[in-house]
């Protein structure tokens, strides 16, 4: 968890203002949904969320035409890569090292 905060603070500190709060207002509502994913995995809905989602995104696939293909195609694979990122919440620590932050801010 430290290591993606750690990420997500370095990315945001190489944009315009105007980026950085879009770009903090993305990443936080990635960790609320993926706080809530965990929360629901605890109480066995996660499974039938996800699949629920795939199943409209796969079939945005099929209907769309070839320019909106390559967004649906998109979608997928940032949906993905949010439940990669959900299952390494669950697995790993959950504490934020204040002193690995602030060495990464030194470093930009």
């Amino acid at each position: 968890m430290k290591n993606l905060i750690l990420g997500v603070i370095a990315k945001i500190s190489k944009m315009d203002a105007e980026a950085k709060l879009l770009a903090a207002k993305v990443e936080a509502q990635s960790l609320l949904i993926g706080a809530l994913m965990l929360t629901l995995g605890k109480n066995g809905g996660m499974n039938e969320m996800l699949d629920n989602v795939k199943k409209a995104i796969n079939a945005a696939l099929d209907a769309a035409d070839i320019p909106l293909k390559s967004d649906a195609e998109l979608l997928m694979n940032e949906f993905n890569n949010l439940i990669q990122l959900t299952q390494l919440l669950e697995t790993n620590d959950a504490e934020i090292d204040i002193e690995a932050l602030k060495g990464a801010s030194d470093k930009i």
